[in-house]
C-alpha cells in the first residue's frame, strides 16, 4: 500500500514553537551517548540529496533501539524510502512483527528489501510524535498501547539506501503534524532550519494563469480514470479552454484563481478530488454578510446573524435578495456546491442548509456590499456586510451547530466512537471515523460481542471514512456468515505509466510507473489483483452480534462510511436509515493519488489514479451514479436542522427508534435475488476495502515525509 505526502505541508507558515521539556529525550541507541555516531543531520547531504528534517544515526546491526520517552504507539509498519522525499510502505498486520513482515512485503518493483525497515511512531505526552525507522525485531506492536522511556522497540538494521551501513532515521513532528527539530530535544546543538514560505507573483500575468490551467487540464485528461463517467473529454477540454479565454489580464493567483479551479473541478464531481489549501494565504480582508441565509424545504430563510441588531430576522422567510427572486438566488448559490460524487443528491440538499459560503461566493463575484432583503411578511431590510464574520451563540446557532456536529469527532483526545444503551431493546454505536487504534477497535468488538439487545443502531453520519482494517474488523463482528454477494471488484486506470503529468507531481517521481500489473481488457486497463486479501467478509470467530442492524447515514457518510452500510445492505445483514451517502455505491476513486503542483500559482490539486469498482449490480435499489440510498429515507427538513421544537431532538435517531418500535426491518422481497443468479466476474470485492485504507495513510505518510523538503 502506498503512502503519500504533499509538498504543501512544507510550504506552510512558520511552525509553532515546541513545548520546552524539563529533560532531554533519551537517546534511542541503547548504551550510547546522545549525538554519538551521527551520520547525517538536517541541512546535510546524502550523496546529492539534501536532508532537511531527519537525523540519521549509525551503529552495528542488531544494536538495541529504545523508546526516547513515555508515550503511546500510534503507528507501526514497514517503510522503504525511494528518495528522502518519497516513501512506500504499509502498516503491520494485526499480531505481526517486523521480522515476519519484511520478507513477505510487497512494496513494488525495484525495491531492495535490505533497506525496507520497520517504523514505529510514538505520540508523547506533549502531543509531539517521534518516528524511528530502520528497525527489525520480533516485538508485536498494537496501536494504542502505552510504552515507557527506555523500552526496547527493536534492533538496528537499514533505514536508507544512501547509507550502506546500518542506520536509524529519526523524525519528530509537532502536535499539528509539522516538521520539527530532531536534534534539540536530545540536548544537541541543532542544524535544523525551519522551512521558508513559498513566494509568487501577485498579480500574475495572464499567460502564466493560462499555463497553470493547461497543466491541470492535461493532468485530468491523462490521469483521472473516471473522466468519461462524468463528462466527455472533448467537452472538458473545451470548458477549460473557455476559462483560459476569459482571463483577459493579470490575476490574483490566490482566491481569484482558486475560483477558476473550483469551476474546473465541478466538472468532475468526486469527493476524492480536492483543491489543496493555498500555501500562500491571501491577506486581503473580506466583507462578510451580516446575515447567513439557508435554503431548505424549498424556502430561503435567515439562519444566523453576525450582530444582535439583526437577530430579529432569524427564521424569517426571504422572497428577494438584492431584487432577485429567492428561488433564483438560491439556485445560483446551490450551483456552486461541490465536493460530492457523481449524481449524489443528498450532499447538495445538506449543503444548501448552510448556504452562506456559496452565497458569499456570489456576493464577492458581484462586488455586493449589502443584502437588500424582502421578506414574506412584506417587510424589508438592508443588512450591510462587514469585516466581522463571527456569529453570536444564539439559540438558533447552537441548534444548527449541534445538528451539523452530530456524531462528529471533536478532538484527538476524544475516542472516535460512542457506545451506549438507548432503551431495553436497542444499543447504539456511533462511529465518527474509521481511524482507530487497535485497542479502540478491540473495545468495540467486545461491546458488540457482549451486546444482548435485539436491535443495534450504528451511526456513521458525518463520518469521513478511514482505515480498511478497522472497517473489515467491525463488519466481521456483524457477519452471520460470509458476506460476498457484491459482484466483481476490479481497479481501472487510464493506462499504465509513465505519465507526462508526473513532471508536476509533488509526491511521485516523474519516472514512476505505479501500475505494472494492469492489463488491457475490453478497451480498458484493469486489474483484478486480489492484493493478498480474501474476497469476502468472514465472521469474527471471537465476537459476534446477531441482532438487527440499523445504520444511520447522511450526505457526509463518505468513502469507508459509504462502504460500511453498503456491505450490510447488499448482503441483507442490515438496513440504511436516513439519507443517500456522499460517495457513490458502485465505485469510488480511493487507492492511489497524485498531487499536481501548478508551477506558477503554486496551487495544488489532488487527483485519484484508480477507479475501484465495488459492485457491478445496477438495479432499482442500486441506481448507477448514486450513493447508497437508504432503505428508510427521511427527507431533510428545517425542523431537523434546528433539532425539533425543544432544540434537543435528534430527529433521524428518533425516526430509527420508531422503525424499531413498529417492527420494520428488511423488506420481505430480496431486491438483489434476481441479479445474484448470474455468475460474478472474477475479482475481489474487498479490494475496495483495501483501497480506502490508502486515503487515511496519506496523513500518516505526510507526517513522515512532509519534513523532507524545504
Amino acid at each position: 500500500m502506498e503512502k503519500h505526502a504533499s509538498a504543501l505541508l512544507l510550504a506552510a507558515a512558520l511552525f509553532l514553537p515546541l513545548h520546552a521539556q524539563a529533560q532531554p529525550l533519551k537517546w534511542p541507541m541503547a548504551g550510547k551517548s546522545a549525538g554519538e555516531n551521527i551520520l547525517c543531520q538536517p541541512q546535510g547531504y546524502i550523496g546529492t540529496e539534501q536532508n532537511f528534517g531527519s537525523l540519521f544515526v549509525g551503529g552495528d546491526k542488531g544494536d538495541a533501539v529504545i523508546c526516547p520517552a513515555d508515550g503511546i504507539i500510534v503507528n507501526a509498519g514497514l517503510s522503504y524510502f525511494v528518495r528522502l522525499d518519497y516513501v512506500v510502505g504499509s502498516n503491520l498486520d494485526a499480531g505481526s512483527c517486523f521480522d515476519e513482515a519484511i520478507p513477505d512485503a510487497d512494496l513494488g518493483q525495484g525495491i531492495d528489501k535490505k533497506y525496507a525497515g520497520g517504523t514505529v511512531e510514538i505520540r508523547i505526552p506533549d502531543g509531539r510524535r517521534i518516528s524511528l525507522h530502520g528497525l527489525t525485531g520480533d516485538r508485536r506492536f498494537k496501536t494504542g498501547q502505552k510504552i515507557a522511556a527506555g523500552d526496547t522497540l527493536g534492533f538496528l538494521a537499514y533505514s536508507y539506501k544512501g547509507f550502506r551501513t546500518p542506520s536509524l532515521m529519526i523524525d519528530i513532528s509537532t502536535p499539528q503534524g509539522k516538521v520539527s527539530d530532531p536534534m534539540e530535544p536530545f540536548g544537541l546543538k541543532s542544524t535544523f532550519v525551519e522551512p521558508t514560505s513559498l513566494t509568487r507573483e501577485n498579480p500574475m500575468p495572464a499567460e502564466k494563469i493560462r499555463e497553470d490551467l493547461d497543466v491541470l487540464k492535461e493532468a485530468v485528461c491523462e490521469l483521472y480514470p473516471s473522466l468519461e463517467d462524468k463528462i466527455p473529454e472533448a467537452e472538458f477540454r473545451a470548458f477549460v479552454d473557455s476559462l483560459k479565454a476569459s482571463v483577459a489580464g493579470p490575476m490574483d493567483p490566490g482566491d481569484d484563481f482558486r475560483y477558476l479551479l473550483r469551476q474546473v473541478l465541478k466538472k468532475i464531481p468526486d469527493s476524492h478530488v480536492s483543491l489543496q489549501q493555498d500555501p500562500i494565504p491571501d491577506k486581503r480582508e473580506y466583507l462578510s454578510p451580516g446575515v447567513f441565509l439557508s435554503y431548505c424545504d424549498d424556502t430561503l430563510r435567515v439562519l444566523l446573524a453576525s450582530s444582535p441588531q439583526y437577530e430579529k430576522f432569524i427564521g424569517k422567510v426571504v422572497t428577494r435578495v438584492n431584487g432577485e427572486p429567492a428561488a433564483s438566488y438560491a439556485a445560483r448559490a446551490v450551483a456552486a456546491i461541490d465536493g460530492y460524487d457523481g449524481r449524489v443528491e443528498s450532499m447538495v440538499r445538506e449543503e444548501s442548509v448552510m448556504l452562506g459560503r456559496y452565497g458569499a461566493m456570489i456576493n464577492w463575484s458581484l462586488g455586493a456590499t449589502a443584502f437588500d432583503l424582502e421578506f414574506a411578511d412584506g417587510t424589508t431590510a438592508t443588512v450591510p456586510f462587514s469585516l466581522k464574520n463571527r456569529y453570536p451563540a444564539t439559540d438558533t446557532y447552537r441548534r444548527i451547530y449541534f445538528w451539523r456536529m452530530t456524531n462528529m469527532r471533536r478532538s484527538e483526545a476524544e475516542a472516535p466512537y460512542e457506545m451506549r444503551e438507548l432503551n431495553d431493546s436497542t444499543a447504539y454505536l456511533g462511529v465518527k471515523e474509521f481511524v482507530m487504534l487497535d485497542t479502540q477497535v478491540d473495545e468495540i468488538r467486545r461491546f458488540l460481542g457482549s451486546c444482548t439487545k435485539p436491535n443495534l443502531i450504528v451511526d456513521v453520519r458525518n463520518n469521513p471514512g478511514g482505515d480498511v482494517e478497522v472497517l473489515s474488523r467491525l463488519l466481521a463482528c456483524l457477519a452471520d456468515g460470509p458476506m460476498d454477494r457484491q459482484k466483481g471488484g476490479y481497479g481501472q486506470v487510464t493506462r499504465p505509466g509513465p505519465y507526462a503529468s508526473f513532471k508536476y507531481s509533488l509526491n511521485r517521481p516523474e519516472e514512476d510507473n505505479p501500475f505494472p500489473e494492469f492489463v488491457e481488457e475490453g478497451g480498458r486497463w484493469i486489474s483484478r489483483d486480489t492484493l493478498n486479501t480474501c474476497s469476502v467478509i468472514r465472521p469474527d470467530p471471537d465476537f459476534h452480534y446477531g441482532g438487527k442492524v440499523y445504520v444511520l447515514t447522511n450526505a457526509y457518510s463518505i468513502s469507508a462510511a459509504t462502504l460500511f452500510p453498503a456491505v450490510l445492505v447488499r448482503n441483507r445483514r442490515g438496513v440504511a436509515v436516513g439519507r443517500e451517502t456522499g460517495t457513490t455505491y458502485h465505485s469510488m476513486t480511493a487507492l492511489k493519488f497524485v498531487d499536481i503542483g501548478l508551477p506558477n500559482t503554486r496551487q495544488a490539486v489532488t487527483l485519484p489514479l484508480v477507479k475501484e469498482v465495488f459492485d457491478e449490480t445496477v438495479c432499482e435499489r442500486l441506481p448507477e451514479g448514486r450513493g447508497l440510498l437508504p432503505d428508510y429515507p427521511l427527507p431533510l427538513t428545517f425542523n431537523e436542522v434546528t433539532r425539533g421544537a425543544d432544540g434537543q431532538t435528534d430527529v433521524l435517531l428518533e425516526y430509527a427508534l420508531s422503525l424499531i418500535a413498529d417492527g420494520k426491518y428488511l423488506s420481505a422481497e430480496d431486491p438483489f435475488a434476481e441479479f445474484d443468479k448470474a455468475p460474478a466476474p472474477a475479482g475481489n470485492s474487498r479490494r475496495l476495502l483495501f483501497a480506502l485504507g490508502a486515503a487515511i495513510l496519506l496523513v500518516i505518510a505526510a507526517l513522515l515525509l512532509g519534513k523532507k523538503r524545504k
